[in-house]
């Protein structure tokens, strides 16, 4: 059993919030909809709640695929799982969205043209990583009454942590974000720091956030040993490792050795490798024991029972065309031919003869090339830009779920390879508090386990190597089309320019970027409604 169990827990209770940010803590009108003043008179509408918290990943509402919490948002394009993931992928070099599907957006997130205009995943993002804020602090102010045997305190040290989450999406992608906490409720919350010109950094939410990750995680069950689907002291300490290997880029002073202790309490923990690879991403990889011990907090996903047009849905429907499905193989009974990946994803593979899919030498490299050119040459890919395969609605024991619209795939926010990479990228550049055989050791455990074989092995030298780029190609190989993308390569000095890729900047072969292109724009939505928050540098007109 997966989500089931959460997701039956939520039915009936809705919370519902305008798009506006100062409107986030007025009471509904609607007489159908449950308020705090009497959705915990119930002892299991705290774990309901706790749950709307998690849900907000997977679901934009709980009235069907339609639902929306956030008026305004569309339920399926401006899901909060598959627009980050957007931000992450399409908005960097390993993906790219079909210019055919019609959507404004498309044509500015492949290209990384967008401005301070309304843009939808750049709104939906924002908005709805604000709404679970608003979840968790309405939550926090009443939580403390909740039976004893529900151990109150590790259900506020989980909506803490589900906040801390999406003040660190709102750090990374948008600098600094109004910042409200159950303690400090305002109409037109200030943001913690001003970044008012190119090279400021939101030192003090990466400081709150950093504090906060620590105050709340003893109260956490201890690595593994929580609900799957719901964090741990093991998720705890991930999203701590990433904060710390990115910690330069939001604050100025790098912090590896943090970054290696992180990571060590994770791998400390008792996760372990899956054996394979692609199990990792198919619809049990949430009950199939061997692929869950290296998944430390995902999304979750269960078919009929958390149906949305974002998330999974749209990771392995949109990455097929209706020629390419195949029941058996795939899972699902409908492409929509919407995202392909680039040539550069592609040439971080080993080939054993020609270029194709069926030759990738590391078992990683998931897609699929028949008819298909390599080289990304148009907004349109009738035929260029592979096909990614790396998303499957099919079981590791053998066939499908039933519901083969709406997949049973958990997402992978957080997995044990991830963070023996983050490790080894921390070791590699400097970092007290490990040791480079160690690192060289993980990274030799998912070579070995991508090509089958120990003849791939790497030493110390390889890891620093040309500064560090092959660090940078293992973790697009291993971690390709998991929302991460975006974030390693600005960590790597190689968004903006340096690097290019077809279509950035709005040219074919690509180009260079003007330097506020590190961070979106705060949306106009809430910059008119909230004189307290100024535009990030480079999006004022």
């Amino acid at each position: 059993m997966k989500t089931r169990y959460l997701v039956s827990m939520l039915t009936g209770f809705a919370l519902t919030f305008s798009s506006c940010m100062d409107d986030l803590d007025v009471m509904p009108l609607d007489e159908t909809v449950v308020t705090s003043e009497v959705a915990y008179s119930d002892p299991d509408s705290y774990l309901k709640s706790l749950f709307k918290i998690y849900s907000a990943w997977s679901m934009s509402g709980q009235d069907g695929d339609g639902s929306t919490d956030v008026v305004g948002l569309d339920a399926g394009n401006a899901q909060l799982l598959r627009s980050y993931w957007i931000l992450q992928e399409v908005a960097a070099d390993h993906a790219l969205v079909s210019k055919t599907w019609g959507d404004t957006w498309v044509e500015e997130i492949n290209t990384l043209t967008w401005s301070n205009v309304q843009n939808e995943p750049i709104e939906a993002v924002y908005q709805r990583a604000m709404f679970v804020v608003a979840l968790v602090n309405d939550y926090l102010k009443v939580v403390d009454n909740a039976p004893v045997v529900l151990n109150p305190e590790q259900l506020k040290s989980e909506a803490r942590f589900s906040r801390a989450l999406a003040y660190w999406v709102l750090m990374d992608l948008y600098g600094a974000p109004p910042f409200i906490t159950e303690s400090n409720y305002s109409i037109n919350p200030a943001p913690l720091d001003k970044i008012e010109q190119t090279g400021d950094k939101p030192v003090n939410l990466f400081n709150w956030i950093e504090s906060e990750l620590i105050d709340l995680i003893d109260a956490l069950p201890a690595p593994g040993q929580g609900i799957y689907g719901r964090a741990d002291q093991g998720a705890a300490y991930a999203l701590l490792a990433k904060l710390y290997l990115n910690a330069e880029v939001y604050t100025g002073e790098a912090r590896y050795s943090d970054c290696i202790a992180a990571s060590k309490e994770v791998i400390a923990g008792g996760y372990g490798l899956a054996t394979n690879y692609h199990e990792l991403f198919y619809a049990d990889n949430g009950q199939n024991s061997d692929t869950r011990q290296e998944i430390i907090f995902p999304v979750l996903f269960d078919g009929a029972a958390t149906k949305s047009w974002g998330g999974m849905t749209f990771f392995i429907c949109a990455s097929r065309s209706g020629s390419d499905v195949d029941l058996e193989r795939d899972g699902i009974s409908a492409g929509w031919d919407g995202i392909h990946t680039t040539q550069n994803l592609v040439s971080v593979f080993d080939f054993d003869g020609e270029q194709s899919a069926a030759n990738i030498l590391d078992k990683r490299g998931i897609f699929h090339s028949d008819g298909i050119d390599v080289n990304v040459s148009s907004n349109e890919f009738y035929n260029d830009g592979w096909s990614v395969f790396k998303y499957k609605n099919i079981y590791s024991t053998g066939g499908y779920p039933s519901e083969t619209q709406f997949p049973e795939t958990d997402f992978p926010l957080f997995r044990l390879a991830d963070v023996y990479l983050m490790y080894a990228e921390a070791v590699a550049r400097g970092g007290q508090g490990g040791d480079m055989a160690t690192a060289v050791a993980y990274v030799n455990d998912l070579r070995e386990r991508a090509f089958g074989n120990t003849n791939h092995a790497i030493d110390a030298a390889w890891l620093a190597a040309n500064d560090f780029q092959n660090i940078l190609d293992e973790r697009a190989r291993e971690l390709y089309w998991e929302a991460g993308r975006r974030t390693d390569l600005i960590r790597f000095g190689q968004y903006t320019s340096g690097y290019n890729w077809p279509l950035k900047n709005g040219v074919t072969e690509g180009a260079d970027l003007n330097g506020r292109y590190v961070l979106y724009p705060i949306p106009v939505t809430d910059l008119s409604v909230n004189g307290n928050l100024s535009q990030n540098p480079g999006y004022e007109n």
